[in-house]
């Protein structure tokens, strides 16, 4: 009799044993996957604060931006400029002040970052950071 509740305490002592390792694995598992979504989410900031820097310094250049916008594959709606690169979207909002000595074009480039599938709503896209973008033209004449 003895004997046998020796082997159920070593029984108990294995499942006890596997039990602890199957919650270290899960612990792992997680840590792993949150660290492989935090190197996905930087590279696309990344990606994004270039190609927003791009786009800012293609503006400061540009003598019309509406038709640089354009011919970046920008679309405008109801006032503001968008483009979708997939994991992050571009957005330019942008207004013109006329004065006597000029024109000044202030503008802002919005990065947000997309989580959710192509084609679904946007509430759940995250802003990731806005770049000033501004140009002033002296009027001459």
């Amino acid at each position: 009799m003895r004997k046998r509740n020796g082997s159920n305490v070593l029984l108990v002592e294995i499942l006890l044993a596997v039990l602890f390792f199957m919650l270290s694995a899960t612990v792992l598992v997680q840590v792993f996957a949150a660290a492989r979504n935090m190197t996905a989410r930087s590279g696309v900031e990344t990606l994004a604060l270039a190609e927003a820097q791009n786009v800012a310094e293609t503006l400061y250049a540009a003598e019309d931006p509406d038709a640089v916008l354009e011919s970046m594959d920008f679309y405008n709606s109801h006032g503001a400029w968008s483009r979708d690169y997939g994991d992050f979207s571009l957005y330019v909002i942008a207004e013109t002040h006329e004065t006597d000595a000029g024109e000044l074009w202030a503008g802002e480039v919005s990065a947000f970052y997309s989580r959710r599938l192509p084609g679904t709503a946007r509430q759940e896209d995250e802003q990731l950071f806005t770049l000033p973008c501004t140009r002033y033209k002296e009027v001459r004449g």
